[in-house]
């Protein structure tokens, strides 16, 4: 193996500066810091920016997110990454004392039951007192109590779930406008091992998930206090937004040569093992070791020339493309005020946006005492075209919707646009399988790793965790069977 023994250093190369590839950097940074790794580290992004689809821009007084605006505190990888970033006093959480979702319905603006879970109600008052679902949808939620389990182990679609355990209408009016806002999915399509395998696990250990979201939430009322660490809301952000993870990590890698605005071209496998990295407007590198932390469809494009059956597994994963649109707004130029964290919009309401967050209601320091910002969504799985039409057209379509659904006349103050084509990744039935097959494919390649939210999870922490793994995963294969991995103390 060509990393067994050598004298220079081992040569890592991550592709991709979204914040799967920088988490994988700032892993081996850590390692060559702390542990003298004789490690000579590249990352490689094609854009001019790192962070990927975490995008934050300050206008003015305002905080505009162009892609992710928080991370679930359920999931502990970017709180961790954040402490270790020395950003830990930068987390802030939601004004939950002004949490309230809306759901359009027949053109109005609906609030979602208080109590309901993910997609569960449970607390009975509230729910039964929702105009939100109708009478018969409500006795078919109720009925979840008496379906059986699901038989086996095999996958099915979010929609077939949701249907089985609960109808018709708690899919078309909860779950699927909820559940879109988190993963961009027709949930038709959607696996369910892939998304949520809590739902599958609390129908199998509880029978229904009613009775498992009810035991799960007395058991964490019987939990005692968690020491103080942090906001205790569940989703969780940065006082200047989520592009300040993005500077610090960018600002953490001194040891690593950043080529930014650099598009690889061609990744070449070599007979005596290692890469060679051809890329626009630099000379090519060799590599003991390559992370793609690049969308699916252009890890498959790399491999394409010594890994066929993989490229075309890859390629099986399907994307779609999205965009949102920041709106900042002065108080006094709004008739009807609103407050809670915005609304999402079921398919069948056949609506131009697919939702809006009020953000500097949802977080603070988003916006003056005297303003507003609120994001509107557009594009996803049959609403793609939206996102190639030209400025002009979707902001008059987004403020036609605002005036239609809230009231809102008034000119803002500004407004910005994020593009993102072909972005978001479909987790397709099976998808599971699928990503386990192109796993084992590039074990097959020494010295290869695959990560990003193309694989096993889409929001920041999961991509966050899938670095790391990555990182792990390439380091321990240049310590396999080397003497030479950690420089002696004599070495600069």
């Amino acid at each position: 193996m060509r990393v067994a023994a050598q004298d220079r250093p081992y040569k890592v190369v991550v592709i991709g500066g979204g914040i799967s590839g920088l988490a994988a950097a700032y892993t081996i940074q850590e390692e060559i810091r702390q542990k003298g790794a004789n490690v000579s580290l590249f990352l490689i992004e094609a854009a001019h920016r790192l962070g990927g689809k975490i995008r934050t821009d300050p206008i003015d007084d305002f905080i505009l997110e162009g892609g992710p605006d928080c991370f679930l505190r359920q999931k502990p990888w970017a709180a961790q990454l954040a402490g270790k970033l020395g950003l830990h006093d930068e987390i802030i959480g939601t004004n939950d004392g002004q949490r309230k979702i809306y759901v359009v319905d027949r053109g109005r603006l609906v609030p979602l039951p208080d109590g309901v879970m993910l997609i569960v109600p449970t607390r009975v008052l509230p729910f039964a007192l929702s105009p939100l679902i109708s009478l018969p949808g409500k006795m078919r939620m109720a009925l979840d109590l008496f379906v059986p389990p699901f038989k086996g182990d095999g996958d099915e679609s979010l929609g077939d779930f949701v249907r089985r355990r609960l109808g018709k209408e708690a899919l078309e009016k909860i779950a699927e406008p909820l559940m879109s806002g988190i993963h961009v999915s027709d949930p038709e399509n959607q696996s369910l091992l892939a998304t949520f395998p809590r739902f599958r696990a609390l129908e199998q250990k509880h029978g229904s998930l009613i009775q498992g979201m009810l035991a799960e939430r007395k058991l964490a009322a019987g939990r005692k206090p968690a020491p103080a660490n942090g906001p205790a809301s569940i989703f969780l952000s940065l006082r200047g937004g989520m592009g300040q993870m993005v500077d610090r990590l960018a600002a953490s890698l001194p040891d690593a040569q950043v080529l930014a605005g650099k598009r690889v071209t061609r990744l070449e496998k070599l007979p005596q093992g290692g890469f060679t990295i051809f890329i626009e407007g630099h000379p090519p590198l060799d590599a003991d070791a390559v992370i793609l932390a690049v969308p699916a469809f252009d890890a498959a494009r790399l491999v394409q020339g010594f890994a066929r059956e993989m490229a075309g597994c890859l390629n099986q994963i399907r994307y779609v493309s999205t965009a949102t649109i920041s709106l900042a707004y002065r108080k006094t130029g709004i008739r009807r005020p609103f407050s809670g964290f915005g609304f999402v919009i079921p398919r069948k309401e056949n609506r131009d946006i697919t939702a809006c967050t009020w953000s500097s209601i949802k977080f603070d320091h988003r916006a003056p005492a005297d303003s507003l910002l609120l994001r509107c969504f557009v594009g996803g799985p049959g609403k793609e075209e939206m996102v190639s039409l030209p400025d002009a057209e979707i902001l008059q379509i987004v403020r036609r919707e605002l005036d239609s659904l809230m009231g809102l006349d008034a000119k803002p103050l500004f407004t910005r646009i994020y593009r993102w084509e072909k972005a978001n990744p479909q987790y397709d039935l099976d998808h599971l399988a699928r990503v386990g097959q192109i796993f084992e494919q590039a074990r097959a390649i020494p010295g290869l790793f695959l990560t990003g939210s193309a694989y096993e999870g889409v929001g920041v922490p999961d991509c966050i965790r899938q670095g790391q793994q990555a990182a792990e995963k390439g380091l321990a294969f240049l310590k396999m069977g080397s003497a030479n991995f950690v420089k002696s103390a004599g070495e600069g």
